[in-house]
């Protein structure tokens, strides 16, 4: 391995550690020691990477970022709106339940977003736009009242979603979010869709599986 390989290779392991560390502890009480320990990594290396924990932090926040902006990115656009909103919301559970990044990334904004006012508002801000975005095909295609306030509604699904998952995290550390998932989308569907396709809901929130 080059010495350049070598290098990312260590500082992939210093991110996924430092979200794991920042996803148990937030930001304030997490100790760049307990990063170094778990990367398996030498503090010197560390401050190679990343000059101090508000850099580290930043950069989780940032890649975290990145993989939603992945989730969007792959939104089928031939698949009907409502089902790429459902099935978005899946994948990004996944994420969480899976990457350490993410969950890193999640705590550090939901606990300390003020410490970081340039990154950590941004994911919640692409994922309205993106809810709103599909909530706006749905419109198109006979599922949701287009006179609705659809940017209103879309932030009321993501904000319902991150409620979620801080909850499912404070009482089970996320080890059941895909069933409190299904559980929101049961409860909110109906009240998006148009009545004459309501009988709908219950199919599209059986998308979401038990287990990622």
């Amino acid at each position: 391995m080059t010495k350049q390989a070598r290098s990312l290779v260590t500082r992939e392991a210093i991110l996924r550690s430092a979200g794991a560390v920042f996803s148990e502890h937030g930001y304030s009480a997490a100790m760049l020691s307990d990063v170094v320990a778990a990367a398996g990594v030498t503090q010197g290396s560390l401050y190679f990477h990343f000059a101090s924990k508000h850099a580290l932090a930043s950069e989780v926040l940032l890649r975290q970022h990145e993989r939603a902006v992945e989730l969007i990115e792959g939104v089928d656009p031939q698949a009907r709106s409502l089902e790429s909103l459902v099935l978005f919301s899946v994948g990004f559970t996944r994420q969480i339940v899976t990457d350490p990044i993410v969950r890193g990334g999640l705590r550090l904004s939901t606990d300390s977003p003020l410490s970081f006012p340039a990154i950590a508002s941004r994911p919640y801000e692409d994922w309205i736009d993106a809810c709103e975005a599909m909530l706006v095909g749905a419109a198109a295609e006979g599922d949701v009242d287009p006179g609705r306030d659809l940017h209103s509604l879309a932030r009321f699904v993501m904000s319902s979603y991150t409620g979620v998952q801080v909850v499912s995290q404070a009482i089970t550390g996320w080890s059941d979010l895909l069933p409190r998932v299904r559980e929101m989308w049961a409860i909110i569907l109906p009240e998006i869709l148009v009545a004459d396709r309501r009988a709908d809901a219950a199919v599209l929130a059986a998308l979401v599986p038990d287990t990622a």
